[in-house]
């Protein structure tokens, strides 16, 4: 995907593996300014000794706490451009046998939900001030295909993935409807089955014994250049191993009420 980001500053969550690993070798490739944040510090280390470049900066960054989103924007911003990435699951966590949800302590929950919601709104709100401000800015949420489809063996990761994908469709629409015109875009990649850390071992064997295909991190790195590119707000990019990307639709089942849709409720 050739796009030149030349003079764009941007900031990449969960940057330390997977997709944003790999899309932060794609914006530095495209001539973007970095930074790259996890709460992986080694994982941060290897990526700054492999991209060795001075357009590359790494901060810990906790997605869940907003006043770390405060102080890396006051240090390091701030960002016409935000790869909201960060994420986590909750296999390997429940009895055998047990439902999903009754293996998912307290303090687990609260780890998906503040990685998974909490990251991507206080995220948002950080890098929106400074979008605001001039106009322009872009936006790329990681959702995941669980965000459309039900998920049966992790019921929390899709609550949260649903959560992300109507929040992006949601703020597209204020912006929008935004009564001062404003150049900014925010979308979703919603991911299949991939090669990362966030599918378990075991389901990654069984699904390769039944074909499918699964997705490498280069191959969702570049989709989410593509919504960069693109720029088509509010849309939830589709990424399916075999199958070319592609953009969900949504079937109206009726009507909404105007006002409301329209925000004037």
């Amino acid at each position: 995907m050739s796009i030149d980001l030349h003079n764009r500053r941007a900031v990449v969550t969960g940057a330390a593996s997977g997709f944003g690993k790999a899309v932060t070798h794609e914006l530095l490739r495209s001539g973007a300014t970095v930074v790259a944040t996890d709460v992986d510090t080694d994982g941060l280390t290897r990526l700054t000794d492999e991209a060795n470049t001075d357009a590359l900066r790494t901060e810990r960054l906790d997605v869940g706490d907003a006043t770390s989103w405060t102080a890396l924007i006051a240090d390091a911003g701030p960002f016409d451009l935000a790869i909201l990435n960060a994420g986590v699951a909750t296999h390997h966590i429940r009895p055998e046998g047990a439902l999903p949800v009754l293996g998912l302590d307290t303090e687990r929950y609260r780890t998906v939900m503040s990685a998974n919601i909490d990251g991507v709104v206080f995220g948002t709100q950080a890098v929106l001030e400074h979008m605001t401000a001039t106009g322009f800015g872009d936006i790329i949420v990681t959702a995941s295909v669980a965000g459309l489809v039900p998920i049966a063996p992790d019921p929390v990761y899709g609550l949260t993935k649903h959560a992300v994908v109507g929040f992006v469709r949601s703020l597209a629409s204020a912006l929008d409807q935004h009564a001062e015109p404003l150049d900014i875009h925010i979308s979703a990649i919603c991911p299949g089955f991939a090669d990362t850390a966030i599918l378990p071992d075991d389901a990654k064997v069984n699904l390769q014994a039944l074909g499918v295909e699964l997705l490498t991190a280069e191959r969702v790195a570049e989709t989410m250049m593509r919504a960069i590119k693109e720029r088509t707000n509010g849309a939830q990019w589709v990424v399916w191993g075999g199958y070319e990307d592609e953009q969900y639709e949504w079937n109206q089942i009726r009507p909404l009420i105007p006002a409301f849709v329209a925000g004037e409720q």
